[in-house]
């Protein structure tokens, strides 16, 4: 029987709960057989994957927790899972080839995570086989040691014709998804013919799957981690789920993972080499990668391992180099979690890792002098031919990206023009685009542009006009003429792969090209096509300066460009250079009004930001201009997603729209310029921008309901600021009816964000910073069948009022709005009291509340005291509501409008949005009830009406998005 050992301090935590004891040796001993045989079908090159590297990965984390995590946060439930999920997390790699044909002939495909994973095995396989079938030379060298591998589909009804390549290949998935599978282990078993080989199925089914994740999590993005436990158990339960200490164990088995240390004086360490999210990666050996120790104790930073190293060669160096950086970056990443999760903890109940930082001998120069060899990186570097290859796995054929690349190109020359000749001293420039549709007499139909930019010479046509893959403006012609002395680009230029020669194929098969660089005595032509080996160039002196390019379109792309939508032309939103476009001779307009530059005057509707790397953002809610979402240097970045990748705004419902200027190309695009690939670093800038723009609309607002002594004058109960009007028109629970306290949702934030309270002084809005300041508040929520004109007459004494536009209906309704959600209490640790007190239609009550049909729950019954009934009302308590001001004449003046009132009490203990508040504490302050008088809210808030007053300017006077005067 296989014999896994554990570290001394786990083994004791474990005797205090013999049944997890049980189920861990019951589960070490099923799986330890499978890991001391430790015969890895797929990857015969690999070692130590079996209980060796468990036995050091559960020592490693044994090093890594702290006493006071261990003692203080860590329960005998989270050391016996953590057990099990190291046992699982390289399982995965002992799958059999029996085993991996359960898993693509859909053994699996019924616990599919749909949150995590898009895919059945079955199609995840085949996608991967056609990626495989395009691998470059490098990759099929780095996975089958030859670059002439024939990639196939693997015989799998034939398996005594498996060659060693089909494994390589078949290993090369397994590993991609091994975290995958062994999450999926958890949940269902070990796939193994004739039965799975279940994983301790002793515990619940949700504890395997977060016991699966902790597995998982090591070869995913922490934070996608993370969002997932969010939206499986809630965010009250992120850092706690199912009683685990999720995060922290995932936390653990990566670090652990990637560095194993014993507990010797001098450690001698096992790192290895993490490769599993590169979508292409070498098959690496797991071995001492030239370490000669780790020193983890004997120095003065005892959050530090230092790493003695001696490697042979250059590139052992930068194999090491680049560990230990990944090393770090785990470590940055995990403190910086912890500290997410765990920053308003006590100390004691805060869990931690005993390191910090790595460092090593490699950093120092005397290491570096000593050495034969030079320690760097030098590889070879080359334009592959790849053409016909990127065309359509690029731009998808579709025509429109054909037509923005080549635009694009044309935009960059006009602003190159304009640069040198401005620096001559020639003013009158005027750059001009011309793209034309056109039907010739040779019976076809053609896509023209012509520009009169900077054109080109011989030299840029033959190395990077031609070559797919080299940017003119990485070149040290273009450095030279076009960065300043710091290196920072004087023109502004889109840009940047050095790809947009491909896209003119995705109009038609043949091109043809005619270019003359200004100033230059020299033109040239000539035409192509993919297929052509050897393209003859031709002089022409007659060349117009600037560029041409004349394309036949293919039949089947004209009416692409014969749509009505015109899509093609929409681009580029800048008035310069001139672009006129043409269909068959008809004028195309994409844009009656275009966005702004950013040397121009800004029009009032649009803000600017500055942001470091960036020239300018510039962002506006109106619909007025181009009405694009993101545009870089005036071009469309056409990303599906409504929540643009990259971009966040906390408590915004509506993402601004955003023109960028980036004249170094710093914003973060993907090779296909279809969407931003990482988070934008401007982001913060822009949200506070957005914020203040909400708090100046807040103080010139004046569609709110008013109150003039005890009568109320009814007007919109929302905010409709662009940012926080929802247009989907739905809306919660919570926002209709209020809750007693406050989640920190962000999603709930929005809702309360866009809702106004009144009181006899003034307004405020239903949020956190507002509630806070006052403590708590008293409200009386109250549903009209209409806004009488007239008004209402009634004394609210110190009371806010909240009207509803909304008003409810079905039985959820009713039941959500005697019944709000209250969240739970962390300080008190249990759910708040009601306390409300409901006048509801005595008609409804009593079908709601009928003892012959359960619609309202037994227990919201005997919550629900009634009290009294008074011109068709019934009045319900719940718990100990504050006193009343609706009084008997109230009810009875107003009894046929009257829909629905609640009264209940808003207290409120979460901060909200950080950002948000820090600006209202210094545009508004503690006195927060905003004064329904314009004039009284300039001498009360000075310091927001002088420097917000720009952003007050659009919309004094204005109307909103949804045609109201704000």
């Amino acid at each position: 029987m296989a014999n896994i050992k554990l570290p001394e301090r786990f083994k004791n935590a474990l005797e205090k709960n013999q049944e997890l004891d049980g189920i861990i040796k019951t589960t070490l001993a099923t799986f330890g057989e499978i890991l001391e045989e430790n015969k890895l079908f797929f990857f015969y090159e690999y070692t130590n994957h079996g209980i060796k590297h468990i036995e050091d990965v559960l020592a490693s984390s044994d090093n890594l927790i702290t006493d006071e995590t261990f003692t203080n946060v860590l329960s005998v439930n989270d050391i016996g899972y953590y057990i099990l999920s190291v046992i699982l997390h390289d399982i995965g790699m002992h799958l059999d080839l029996e085993g991996f044909k359960c898993l693509i002939n859909g053994d699996h495909d019924d616990i599919l995570i749909t949150e995590l994973d898009s895919q059945k095995w079955s199609d995840l396989w085949l996608d991967y086989v056609n990626e495989a079938r395009k691998f470059s030379g490098k990759q099929l060298i780095s996975i089958f040691g030859d670059d002439d591998t024939i990639i196939r589909l693997p015989p799998f009804s034939k398996p005594g014709e498996i060659t060693e390549n089909d494994k390589r290949l078949i290993g090369e998935f397994i590993r991609r998804h091994h975290a995958r599978i062994a999450h999926e282990i958890a949940i269902k078993g070990f796939p193994a013919k004739p039965n799975s080989i279940n994983f301790a199925n002793s515990l619940n089914l949700k504890t395997r799957s977060i016991i699966g994740l902790i597995a998982r999590s090591h070869g995913m993005n922490l934070r996608k981690c993370l969002d997932y436990i969010e939206n499986t158990f809630g965010r009250e339960s992120k850092r706690f789920p199912n009683g685990i200490h999720a995060t922290y164990l995932m936390i653990l088995l990566r670090i652990a993972d990637y560095i194993q240390i014993d507990s010797s004086r001098i450690s001698k360490v096992l790192l290895k080499s993490k490769t599993f999210s590169s979508p292409i990666s070498k098959m690496e050996n797991y071995a001492h990668y030239s370490i000669d120790n780790v020193d983890d104790k004997w120095h003065d930073d005892p959050e530090r391992i230092f790493v003695t190293a001696s490697p042979e060669d250059s590139k052992m160096f930068i194999k090491l180099k680049k560990l230990f950086k990944d090393i770090q970056y785990e470590f940055d990443i995990s403190w910086a979690v912890l500290g997410e999760l765990y920053g308003n903890s006590e100390g004691r109940d805060k869990p931690k890792i005993k390191f910090r930082r790595i460092t090593s001998n490699l950093e120092t120069n005397s290491f570096i002098d000593k050495q034969s060899y030079v320690a760097d990186s030098f590889l070879f570097k080359t334009n592959d031919e790849i053409i016909k290859l990127l065309v359509a796995p690029l731009y998808g054929d579709n025509i429109t990206y054909g037509v923005r690349e080549l635009l694009q190109n044309s935009i960059d020359a006009c602003k190159e023009r304009e640069f040198v000749e401005k620096k001559k001293g020639v003013n009158n420039y005027e750059s001009l685009i011309n793209i034309n549709i056109e039907k010739e007499e040779d019976g076809f139909t053609y896509f023209k542009i012509r520009d009169n930019g900077l054109g080109m010479d011989i030299e840029i046509i033959k190395n990077y006009f031609l070559s797919a893959g080299a940017s003119y403006r990485k070149s040290l012609e273009w450095r030279k003429e076009f960065l300043d002395e710091k290196g920072k680009a004087k023109v502004r230029r889109s840009g940047r792969f050095g790809v947009g020669i491909l896209s003119a194929f995705l109009i038609g098969k043949e091109i043809h090209v005619e270019t003359k660089k200004n100033k230059g005595h020299q033109g040239y032509k000539f035409s192509a096509n993919l297929n052509t080996e050897l393209i003859n160039v031709l002089k022409d002196s007659n060349v117009n300066e600037g560029t041409y390019i004349k394309i036949k379109i293919d039949k089947n792309k004209l009416k692409e460009f014969e749509k009505t939508d015109f899509e093609w032309t929409k681009w580029y939103t800048l008035s310069r250079p001139i672009i006129k476009y043409s269909l068959h001779k008809k004028v195309l307009i994409p844009y009656k009004i275009t966005n702004p530059e950013n040397s121009d005057p800004l029009p009032i509707e649009w803000n600017s930001i500055d942001s470091v790397g960036y020239d300018k953002i510039l962002w506006t809610y109106s619909n007025d201009f181009a009405n694009v979402p993101f545009t870089c240097n005036g071009i469309l970045i056409p990303s599906k997603s409504y929540n643009f990748p990259g971009l966040y705004v906390n408590l915004m419902y509506r993402i601004p729209q955003v023109s960028v200027f980036d004249n170094n190309a710093v914003l973060p695009l993907t090779l296909d310029r279809n969407s931003i690939s990482e988070r934008l670093s401007f982001n913060y800038d822009l949200l506070v921008d957005v914020y203040k723009d909400f708090i100046a609309y807040l103080l010139v607002f004046n569609k709110n309901s008013s109150i003039d002594d005890d009568k109320i004058f009814l007007n919109s109960s929302k905010l409709n600021h662009p940012s926080v009007n929802d247009y989907s028109g739905v809306a919660s629970y919570e926002f209709l009816y209020g809750i007693n306290r406050y989640s920190n949702n962000n999603f709930n934030l929005k809702e309360f964000l866009n809702t106004i309270l009144i009181s006899k002084k003034g307004f405020i809005i239903n949020y956190n910073y507002f509630i806070q300041k006052l403590k708590k508040i008293n409200v009386a929520l109250i549903q009209l069948n209409t806004y009488p004109e007239e008004g209402l007459i009634l004394d609210i004494d110190d009371r806010f009022i909240l009207f509803s536009e909304i008003k409810a209906n079905s039985i959820p309704d009713y039941l959500s709005a005697i019944e709000p959600n209250t969240p739970w209490n962390e300080k008190t640790q249990q759910i708040d009291p009601y306390d409300s007190r409901i006048f509801i239609k005595t008609e409804k009550y009593n079908y709601l509340f009928n003892s012959k049909i359960k619609r309202a729950s037994t227990w919201l019954k005997n919550k629900c005291k009634v009290q009294y009934e008074q011109d068709g009302f019934t009045c319900l308590h719940l718990d100990s509501p504050p006193s009343s001001i609706i009084k008997e004449e109230f009810l009875s003046k107003n009894s046929n409008n009257i829909h629905f009132i609640r009264e209940y009490e808003i207290t409120c203990s979460d901060e909200g949005d950080e950002i948000l508040n820090t600006l209202l504490q210094k545009y508004i302050g503690d006195d927060i009830v905003i004064p329904f008088s314009l004039e009284e809210r300039k001498k009360k808030y000075p310091l927001a009406f002088v420097e917000l007053a720009r952003y007050m300017e659009k919309y004094s006077n204005k109307k909103n998005d949804i045609g109201e005067e704000v």
